[in-house]
């Protein structure tokens, strides 16, 4: 019997790692990602997820807000791995979740991204099928 091993996630706080992947509509003022395997390895291409928290400028945000379609969506239970902080989670439990096409960038064609009321803080959820 083999063992195949997983990559660890990656993590990191630089703009221009998570530019390679996703589409920023906005440029935030800073960022917090994760970059992980997502379900089991197996045979065939293996998928993988990015979340990013993403904190805009007051201007930004608003301007973001402006062009993104809310759904009707409940906010998506994140598997984070314990990543994010529990502050962060919490926030969550009242966010709002938007369509999150304007962040695509293949492969990573599926998600959403939650904002969090009466913040400039909003989390990208995005992954592979």
């Amino acid at each position: 019997m083999s063992q195949v091993a997983t990559s660890p996630a990656k993590t990191g706080t630089d703009l221009a790692s998570l530019e390679q992947v996703v589409n920023l509509p906005r440029r935030p003022v800073s960022v917090q990602w994760r970059k992980a395997i997502r379900g089991k390895v197996g045979m065939g291409p293996t998928d993988w997820e990015v979340i990013a928290v993403l904190e805009y400028s007051e201007a930004d945000a608003q301007a973001l807000l402006a062009t993104l379609t809310p759904t009707e969506l409940a906010p998506p239970t994140l598997n984070d791995g314990g990543w994010l902080s529990a502050t962060t989670r919490k926030s969550l439990e009242r966010a709002r979740a938007y369509d999150a096409s304007a962040f695509y960038r293949p492969p990573l064609q599926n998600g959403t991204v939650l904002h969090v009321p009466s913040t400039n803080t909003f989390v990208l959820s995005l992954f592979t099928l």
